[in-house]
């Protein structure tokens, strides 16, 4: 519940953005969950702290997601940015949350230690072929219309496919997204891999189609398999990570359709990524069936919801004072001139009263 306390600016104004629920977090932002429909993202307080050193974590971000906005068709298989400002970004919420976590809830692992996953015991539910086909559709449809405007991901992997209410898949994290042909970092196996020759021998190389679709190809794995390339629980990880360089891939026996569509994207089959989501559809239609529609968004509600949010306090006094009406502002500094006046004069009115 939020708890309205007086403001000194001479306002109320909503409790700050940590009384709601934690939605998710990342490496550089913590997500709250602010109304049903409405997550607020802020960088996290100890980022800002290093801000002179390294660039803003949502410096790239929310460039992209500007750019993104002023396009005029858009993709319902990118999570919904409704506002932005330079350590906070409003986004839809999306209930069912992330990929990743409905995967490793199939798992079953040996205790960990110091937070880091257990040995994979086995795995003990595997996701209907239908909603695999579903959400890969949708992932690389996401792709497709990033590539379209010029950029590239560059983090793809199933901690960043949320999940809408009907279990639709949306893209959302875009904090290393880069214009297509830009060196590719801050990735390892088995979401990239190693190029063996030519000058950028040693490097992921230049980010396009081909990284992009690497990543997909284990993403799609991790749905099909129930569990990360790397993480097979016979085989030492670190071997692994050097046959994904030495593109000795695992073994694909699971679903035929699948498996050849894993296979082609570790194999960099299509030059675009336009081809990659022509080809998937194509492959994956008569799996897949009815896919759900989804939910449209009144954006126009939505970023009215935000600016009420923003004027009751949320992002603090300072923005929600910039955010009310303007009639609102004369009025409060006609307050604030009547009580300088009221005090100024107090010292006077006080010398009258012991005269009287």
């Amino acid at each position: 519940m939020i708890t309205i306390t007086n403001s000194p600016m001479g306002f109320l104004y909503a409790d700050t953005l940590e009384k709601h629920n934690i939605a998710g977090t990342g490496a550089y932002s913590i997500a709250y969950h602010v109304t049903p429909t409405l997550v607020i993202k802020r960088v996290r307080p100890e980022e800002k702290e290093t801000e002179a050193e390294a660039e803003h974590p949502f410096l790239a971000e929310i460039a992209f997601l500007k750019h993104m906005n002023k396009c005029q068709d858009r993709c319902s298989s990118i999570v919904d940015c409704f506002l932005t400002f330079p350590d906070h970004i409003f986004l839809s919420y999306c209930p069912n949350n992330q990929l990743d976590r409905r995967l490793l809830g199939h798992q079953e692992r040996e205790p960990g230690v110091d937070g880091l996953r257990g040995r994979l015991i086995r795995i003990k539910e595997y996701e209907d072929p239908a909603i695999v086909a579903q959400w890969i559709q949708q992932l690389s449809s996401a792709l497709e219309f990033v590539e379209k405007i010029g950029f590239c991901h560059n983090d793809l992997h199933a901690g960043n496919c949320l999940l809408d209410k009907d279990f639709n898949l949306k893209l959302i994290d875009f904090g290393r997204v880069t214009p297509i042909g830009q060196l590719l970092e801050g990735v390892s196996v088995p979401l990239a891999i190693l190029t063996r020759v030519g000058p950028l021998s040693g490097s992921y190389g230049l980010c396009g189609a081909r990284t992009e679709q690497f990543a997909v190809g284990s993403i799609l794995y991790f749905m099909v398999y129930g569990h990360e390339p790397d993480d097979d629980p016979n085989v030492d990880r670190l071997e692994l990570c050097e046959r994904f360089n030495r593109m000795e891939f695992p073994e694909l026996n699971r679903h035929e359709v699948f498996d050849e569509l894993i296979s082609a994207c570790w194999h960099n089959v299509w030059p675009t990524m336009a081809l990659l989501a022509y080809s998937f559809k194509w492959k994956t239609e008569h799996i897949a069936g009815s896919i759900p529609e989804y939910e449209v968004i009144d954006r126009v509600k939505e970023i009215k919801n935000c600016e009420t949010l923003i004027r009751k306090g949320i992002l603090g006094p300072e923005l929600a004072l910039l955010y009310r009406p303007f009639w609102w502002k004369y009025l409060h500094a006609g307050k604030n001139i009547f009580f300088w006046k009221v005090l100024i004069d107090l010292p006077r009115r006080i010398r009258l009263w012991f005269y009287c």
